[in-house]
């Protein structure tokens, strides 16, 4: 994965009104995320994320096909170039003894990257320096989104 270097602020906000526009952003972002980035992923349910780290991970060429680990917590996939993308999701979590057997930093203080969504439910755990990603509906628009992606340093 060959990307340049992205300074810290907003790096992208657009109103987009489809699914495979949502892809598009996805794609073009999985150029830009760097190995050993996190990248913090917020909306309401049934906003995107999901979605969004399944055409990331696709492609960013990762050999498995993404799914939700809502049950699991964390998913692991990689690529032919040995890269390994850890996807976790917090929406079950139910408290925060649940991450102690995680070994977070392990993860997120790698040679990795990593999706997390439901980031809300876990900020204390993240590292300064991450990329966070909005998705929020637009009003009127079923597959409308306004997504905000911003770098933290």
């Amino acid at each position: 994965m060959t990307s340049k270097k992205v300074k810290s602020g907003s790096y992208l906000s657009q109103e987009i009104l489809s699914a495979q526009q949502t892809a598009a952003i996805a794609a073009q972002f999985s150029s830009v995320v760097q190995v050993g980035e996190v990248v913090a992923f917020f909306g309401e349910l049934g906003s995107g994320k999901t979605f969004f780290i399944k055409a990331f991970c696709q492609a960013a060429g990762t050999l498995q096909q993404a799914t939700s680990p809502s049950f699991t917590l964390i998913n692991e996939y990689y690529t032919a170039e040995n890269l390994f993308i850890y996807h976790f999701d917090f929406y079950r979590l139910k408290n925060m003894a649940e991450l102690q057997n995680l070994g977070l930093d392990d993860f997120f203080y790698d040679h990795n990257i990593c999706l997390v969504e439901w980031a809300d439910k876990i900020l204390t755990f993240l590292p300064d320096r991450r990329w966070e990603v909005y998705l929020e509906f637009l009003p009127g628009q079923p597959d409308g989104r306004k997504i905000n992606i911003v770098k933290k340093e």
